[in-house]
């Protein structure tokens, strides 16, 4: 008979194969994909990682209308909480939005409270409103549902977010977002929450109906989110879009890939006979318009308002145009239009059950492929935590505020 094998050899065995078939699969795993900071949550392993000592944060104490990153600056600091008792988070990634460059200037309707918390000389606020954070710390006795590793959003704005870190008291300041990947978290409470609400929240559709809503700016985030969404429930969507060379490849990406039902331009969508030939062929049998989405103003807000059907809805979120919304006078005598207005800061404001209920409902939407991620729609910079400068930083973070084209957003690099 032969030698009885030890027990402790089959366990180094056992343990040898599977260190080699773990290095192999994290070899395919990873091999041409994304960072994993750019996964989805359930993708990523949370390291380790300590409370802070100190903290960076970009802060302003003045406004300047014709140059707002002049009045930028990069602040280190300790933290004036009491950091065991508090949740501290990460940055994961911050986007760059107008009403944060609004804030800046001064001109926003809703601007932070500049305090003394910072130790700083005079009295300044953090920048930023949006960002995506991972929680490093929750205090012993938390009675929240949040756990390190956590993603969250601020469930308030005007809460400061381009900063490494940021403290808040306890969990109901937040919104968990796991499951969704860095670029629709990092967005989600802006664009996201405005495009669901949008959607869903003013009018009663009726499934099953040929029911349709029409909006300007059909190339914005804001609007192939809503296209996607109403899609998501049944809603056909009426998207319309500036004249270009290339009409029909942008109308196509939106109709094939956003789910818009139809693409028009701003020239068919001024045109009065287009409105009474085409258009009916387009919509279809006992088609009803019921809603309009104007974030442009001037002559497309009055076009989109005439092609809703009596006793509609048009809300208007944004200006682009900086022209005032003209409604002629017959929609509200003859055809009953209601215009209003939609701000998400203020009504996540007055109910903020509202926020976290469309954020959760928003993530399901994620999960179950009815909305795409917006990362090709967005230009990101690099934040490498560890080795980027004070003056590397606030350059970055200038360079990309003054930017035109794509939505910037800086992406923090943690070891």
């Amino acid at each position: 008979m032969g030698e009885a094998v030890s027990p402790y050899l089959h366990l180094y065995i056992y343990i040898s194969i599977s260190s080699v078939l773990i290095g192999i699969c994290g070899i395919v795993i990873f091999a041409g994909k994304p960072i994993p900071s750019m996964l989805p949550h359930t993708f990523r392993r949370t390291m380790a990682t300590k409370i802070p000592t100190s903290f960076k944060s970009i802060i302003y104490s003045t406004h300047n209308v014709d140059d707002c990153s002049s009045v930028l600056s990069l602040h280190n600091y300790t933290a004036a909480e009491d950091l065991n008792s508090s949740i501290v988070v990460r940055t994961l990634a911050f986007p760059i939005n107008p009403s944060d460059v609004n804030q800046l200037q001064g001109v926003y309707p809703s601007l932070p409270l500049k305090t003394m918390n910072y130790s700083t000389e005079v009295p300044s606020a953090i920048a930023g409103n949006e960002a995506v954070f991972e929680v490093i710390h929750t205090p012993r006795n938390s009675s929240g549902n949040l756990k390190k590793g956590d993603w969250v959003i601020p469930l308030q704005a005007n809460q400061g977010t381009w900063s490494n870190y940021r403290v808040f008291p306890d969990s109901s300041h937040l919104i968990k977002v796991n499951g969704l990947d860095l670029f629709s978290a990092a967005t989600v409470s802006v664009n996201g929450v405005t495009a669901y609400q949008l959607v869903n929240n003013f009018v009663k559709w009726n499934k099953g109906q040929n029911e349709w809503l029409i909006q300007n700016a059909g190339t914005s985030g804001v609007s192939k989110l809503v296209t996607q969404i109403a899609k998501a429930n049944g809603i056909k969507t009426l998207s319309v879009i500036r004249d270009r060379d290339n009409f029909a490849d942008v109308a196509s990406v939106l109709e094939q890939k956003f789910g818009a039902t139809k693409v028009i331009s701003e020239t068919e969508n001024n045109d009065k006979i287009f409105g009474k030939e085409k258009l009916p062929e387009i919509l279809g049998p006992d088609a009803r318009v019921r809603l309009a989405l104007n974030s442009v103003g001037g002559k497309s807000s009055s076009s989109i308002a005439r092609k809703l059907e009596k006793n509609a809805l048009m809300l208007t979120y944004g200006g682009m145009s900086k022209q005032p919304v003209t409604l002629p006078t017959s929609l509200h005598i003859f055809k009953g239009l209601t215009s209003a207005g939609y701000w998400v800061t203020e009504l996540n404001k007055k109910s903020p059950e509202t926020k976290i209920k469309t954020v959760q409902e928003f993530i399901e939407l994620y999960k179950s492929d009815k909305i795409v991620s917006p990362k090709n729609e967005i230009e990101t910079v690099e934040w490498d935590v560890e080795k980027d400068s004070d003056d590397d930083v606030l350059g970055m973070v200038k360079n990309a505020i003054n930017k035109k084209g794509k939505k910037q957003m800086v992406v923090l690099k943690w070891d």
